[in-house]
């Protein structure tokens, strides 16, 4: 008995010893326990937070591992960040060290920022882990308008991020620049010229080695840079759904699949279509249709009560669901025995306001859990 006792410690000891065994433990663990394991001892957080675990821990799981994806919504009324996850029936407050902010997109863990110190101050840009709370400033000094910036992170391919900036001149909206920055070397490229595309560089959607910019109503494009060759595609079509009353089109990614949802709304007949991009053909096909008026039908057929706050996509069937939002409360559609369910109830929370939506879909962020360096 007295050897089975000190053996315990022992092994403990041994483990905790070697940073290779240590390493290999770690790694099969979720990115926000070993948030909170960093406070074990300094030796384990400095280990944790070294870059080299972070890439190692970030190319483990995403190919191991379907991560469970979380939002970072942003509240219309307050302002104010909360993360909601689907396993979680609360919002958690979320604060970012910038007041004055926008989330210019979202890709696989890590969030594109535009930043300032005051209302109309000058524009930062930034990189940001929201798990880890670190942040990567990326310094501009091209000298010509930007017109958007757009980031490329797939973690199953590789730990490093890109950034694109594409700048121009105020008399020409066809013809830009674009430098690329690389977190591998934490370098930008330098200047190359593309023709075409939108305007302006914004909505950005990494999905199938490309950035798409998916204009709803409108012929759409991606932007290429595969083997360092950058150029614009206007070929790409989106679906259009033929309805009685208004409709509202959201597109969306969500664990390597790309989503054009359409909201067809009309008085007490109110659906919503999924459509799916498919990588081969850059084609569209229906996934899913689901009927919201079991929603609307709380609020007399009033459709304006309900905003679409994102799409969880799974693997299995059964695991793949629409996130809404009405007011006081989050909701889910399960696809699959097509109901719906509350995961939040905020109505006697300090935020909420009677009648009121408090999120929108413009100010809801899909994010992965990751320990990804920025």
């Amino acid at each position: 008995m007295d050897c089975k006792r000190s053996s315990s410690p022992r092994s403990a000891a041994i483990i905790g010893g070697n940073d290779d065994l240590l390493i290999e433990i770690l790694l099969f663990l979720p990115a926000k326990s070993l948030i909170r394991f960093q406070s074990v001892s300094k030796h384990w957080r400095s280990l944790i937070l070294s870059p080299r675990f972070s890439r190692l821990h970030t190319l483990h799981h995403r190919r191991r591992h379907q991560p469970r994806p979380s939002f970072l919504l942003r509240s219309s009324i307050t302002s104010q960040f909360f993360v909601c996850q689907p396993k979680v029936k609360k919002l958690v407050p979320f604060r970012f060290e910038y007041r004055h902010l926008k989330i210019l997109q979202s890709c696989n863990g890590l969030l594109l920022l535009e930043c300032r110190n005051s209302p109309y101050g000058q524009k930062d840009y930034f990189v940001c882990n929201p798990t880890t709370r670190k942040y990567q400033k990326l310094v501009l000094s091209f000298g010509q308008l930007v017109r958007g910036l757009c980031m490329v992170f797939d973690p199953a391919k590789s730990p490093y991020y890109k950034v694109f900036c594409f700048t121009g001149y105020d008399d020409d909206r066809y013809s830009k620049w674009v430098e690329v920055y690389d977190s591998g070397t934490r370098t930008w490229t330098e200047r190359v010229k593309v023709s075409g595309g939108p305007g302006q560089i914004i909505n950005g959607v990494y999905w199938n080695d490309a950035i798409y910019f998916i204009r709803t109503r409108r012929t759409s494009c991606y932007f290429s840079f595969e083997d360092d060759s950058y150029g614009f595609d206007w070929t790409y079509e989106t679906p259009r759904v033929s309805s009685p009353g208004a409709t509202k089109s959201h597109v969306m990614e969500s664990n390597g699949h790309l989503h054009h949802v359409v909201l067809s709304l009309f008085y007490y007949n109110n659906y919503v279509y999924v459509f799916e991009g498919i990588k081969e053909d850059g084609k569209w096909f229906l996934k899913y249709k689901a009927n919201l008026n079991p929603i609307s039908s709380r609020f007399d057929g009033k459709i304006n009560a309900i905003s679409l706050l994102g799409m969880i996509r799974r693997k299995r069937e059964k695991d793949s669901a629409l996130l809404f939002h009405m007011p006081g409360k989050i909701m889910v559609y399960r696809f699959v025995d097509k109901k719906i369910k509350v995961l939040v109830d905020f109505t006697r929370e300090y935020y909420f306001e009677k009648g009121q939506l408090q999120f929108l879909f413009r100010d809801a962020h899909e994010f992965i859990h990751t320990l990804a360096p920025v």
